[in-house]
């Protein structure tokens, strides 16, 4: 299911998410974003267990993905992630037919970004956000990227506002 690494990183490089963005997103298909299982690794914890759903080790692929929040937030907008799928195949995801292929790789790193935002807020600052509030703090980042988008492609942003308003 791999592609060459220069594909992936090509394809979000060339994305139109934000460079912070882009970065993460490849950090996150090279394994190195700092979830608990790579910091277990560097010796820097004891546990990697997940602190949103205690039921299995924090991996990249756990939090964006398989966590049962992270899989809940995908089905609400239409995606059927398999079982085995892997961060570092995040350039792959199965498109939903409900979303425009255009610009589908800046749609799923705004998505990767707010589980990824998402995660840190109850980690580090005690936060709680449902999946209502995720996905209405993707509707809103979805706005701000639009100007992001080129000019006349920016009504593909209004279609994922519209998507993430359907999933709440």
């Amino acid at each position: 299911m791999s592609a060459p690494a220069g594909t992936t990183v090509s394809k979000f490089w060339s994305s139109y998410a934000p460079p912070r963005v882009q970065f993460f997103a490849w950090l996150l298909v090279h394994g190195r974003i700092q979830c608990k299982e790579n910091l277990l690794k560097r010796r820097i914890l004891t546990d990697s267990t997940c602190e949103l759903c205690g039921g299995q080790p924090e991996t990249a692929s756990h939090l964006i993905l398989h966590c049962s929040f992270a899989a809940s937030f995908w089905r609400s907008l239409g995606f059927d992630i398999p079982d085995d799928f892997e961060a570092r195949d995040i350039h792959q995801l199965p498109r939903p037919a409900s979303i425009a292929s255009s610009h589908f790789d800046t749609f799923v790193l705004l998505c990767c970004w707010h589980l990824w935002k998402r995660r840190n807020g109850i980690t580090f600052r005690q936060e709680s956000m449902s999946l209502r509030q995720t996905l209405q703090a993707c509707k809103n980042e979805a706005r701000l990227w639009s100007c992001r988008l080129p000019c006349g492609e920016r009504n593909i942003a209004a279609h994922w506002c519209f998507l993430f308003s359907l999933a709440m």
